[in-house]
């Protein structure tokens, strides 16, 4: 057997939100979407470094919840059956370190887990780790070179094959020297290879001066597109047997709702994955439940990563999640009761870390959370969930005309003749057309969402100074209907944006809202 298989053979769970690698091989394939090119590429590369004289290593980048670690363990199983295949097993020691390995202080640690991975296969080798140990006790200077020369003597003649996650946590752990030490190793022995992971790019490989600048082959794990996502909840069903969700899925109301489901989700695999879990026949078309469940059981993980953060770093994060709208340094820096360079610097460890975004606009830059749920999660735990239903409810109308073509009740045909798409609307004579339908739950915030969606595929007519007069007076009218708000928001934005075209317009909305008019005003100028 290859060595290191014991690890990956442990895997017994149909589904995992948090540890795909405990899934079985079975599950593993069926919940596997849209990254079939990527895994082609990789295990090509894997395979001539097992059975060729050339080594590759690759890291593959994508922010958490992207499935690293169920794309890491599907590999290892693929692998495992080419191998098999070219009967070559004994040309590789595969070293598969654990999910969280947390905790490496020095090249010496690592060594010692290397070698710990291996042993599940190798048993005698935990007689040479407890001879480490008792070297170190004595000679500390002369424990490095011990684990690397029984490692070196183990694997002599093979490739060894690293399989890591985290590897800013491993790099971090090293430190320069360690990296130093390391790379050295690898240049060294010749038979290294590495499959690894990273939530995102650091500076310890995109650093000229770093020892691994320019020494992996990069490969993103991009957010899932709409196919991908139907893809996923459509086989996720049917892996869980759930027919019927399954077969409500491809209706053009199902598709409606996987878009409402995509954008919720953010195109993140264990998001997609944790909503899909609150789905039902009933509760698909409804969408506030599920998504509320969603962000329940997500809050612990959102909180935790906050937690792991210092204290400086925690304020700003928490500051930018309970703001509705991006932020410039100084807005933080005012808030957070900190100076603009401690307040810069914060900032810039933060997007290093995937956790803000920053976008340069004239001479300020904007900063807010890379991860919208991250930012509602917070706000749900602050109590703020009017939002939330209120947008969820208006994407269920957002996506609904995209997949099918509703009959519209009598007082919604009346009030939409009174909304003309790519025209100012008139506040006034809204407001008594919405007044004949009041009782009607959902319909001002539906027939505003549709005006909105259509004037930005026609584009705004007229004069723009017009609908921003019209505007005011179509918000102060209908101030008492709470779904209309949204709606609003986004239209008085593109009307501003298409007027000065700022930026800022576009800034004054939530990301999940500025997502979607940009690419709805993508999609008209492809269309022009």
């Amino acid at each position: 057997m290859v060595e290191g298989a014991t690890a990956m053979k442990a895997g017994s769970l149909r589904n995992s939100r948090y540890s795909p690698g405990n899934m079985d091989r079975e599950s593993l394939e069926a919940l596997f979407v849209g990254r079939e090119d990527l895994m082609e590429d990789v295990l090509a590369r894997v395979e001539k470094s097992i059975l060729g004289h050339g080594k590759h290593y690759v890291l593959l980048v994508g922010p958490r919840g992207s499935g690293k670690t169920h794309f890491l363990a599907l590999a290892y199983h693929r692998l495992m059956d080419r191998l098999r295949g070219a009967n070559a097993q004994t040309n590789v020691a595969i070293a598969l370190l654990k999910e969280e390995e947390r905790g490496v202080a020095s090249f010496l640690d690592l060594l010692v887990r290397i070698l710990r991975a291996l042993a599940d296969e190798a048993p005698e080798l935990n007689a040479e780790i407890a001879n480490v140990y008792d070297r170190f006790s004595k000679e500390p200077a002369k424990a490095e070179a011990l684990a690397l020369a029984r490692l070196r003597q183990h694997t002599g003649g093979k490739t060894l094959l690293l399989l890591c996650e985290n590897l800013v946590d491993l790099f971090d752990g090293l430190g320069d020297e360690g990296q130093k030490r390391w790379r050295a190793a690898i240049q060294e022995d010749g038979n290294w290879a590495i499959v690894a992971s990273t939530p995102s790019l650091f500076s310890a490989i995109t650093l000229q001066m770093s020892p691994f600048y320019g020494f992996f082959t990069v490969r993103a794990l991009d957010k899932m597109d709409f196919e991908t996502s139907l893809d996923l909840l459509l086989k996720k069903a049917m892996h869980e047997g759930k027919t019927e969700l399954a077969e409500l899925l491809r209706t053009p109301l199902g598709r409606a709702r996987a878009r409402a489901i995509h954008h919720l989700a953010a195109g993140n695999h264990r998001a997609c994955g944790v909503l899909f879990d609150h789905l039902t026949t009933e509760t698909l078309d409804d969408l506030i439940g599920p998504f509320m469940h969603m962000v329940d059981d997500l809050t612990p993980y959102h909180q935790g990563r906050i937690c792991q953060l210092a204290p400086a770093q925690r304020r700003v994060v928490e500051f930018l999640c309970l703001e509705d709208k991006p932020r410039t340094i100084k807005d933080i820096s005012a808030s957070c009761l900190m100076s603009h360079q401690t307040t810069a610097k914060q900032v810039s460890e933060l997007e290093a870390a995937g956790l803000v975004s920053r976008r340069r606009v004239g001479r300020n830059t904007y900063c807010e959370p890379s991860d919208p749920l991250m930012r509602i999660c917070v706000q749900v735990k602050d109590n703020r969930t009017q939002y939330i239903r209120l947008f969820v409810e208006f994407l269920r109308h957002w996506f609904a005309d995209q997949e099918r073509h509703v009959e519209a009740s009598g007082n919604l045909d009346v009030s939409l003749r009174t909304f003309r798409p790519g025209h100012p609307p008139d506040g006034m004579a809204a407001l008594r057309e919405f007044e004949t339908c009041r009782l009607q739950a959902g319909v001002a915030g539906r027939v505003l969402t549709g005006y909105l969606k259509a004037s930005v595929e026609k584009g705004f007519d007229g004069d723009l100074a017009e609908w921003e007069r019209e505007l005011g007076s179509l918000a102060a009218s209908l101030s008492d209907f709470p779904d209309c708000r949204i709606p609003i928001d986004m239209i008085r934005a593109a009307v501003g944006h298409a007027k000065t075209g700022d930026e800022r317009h576009l800034l004054s909305l939530p990301l999940e809202q500025r997502q979607l008019l940009q690419d709805a005003l993508a999609a008209a100028t492809e269309r022009t």
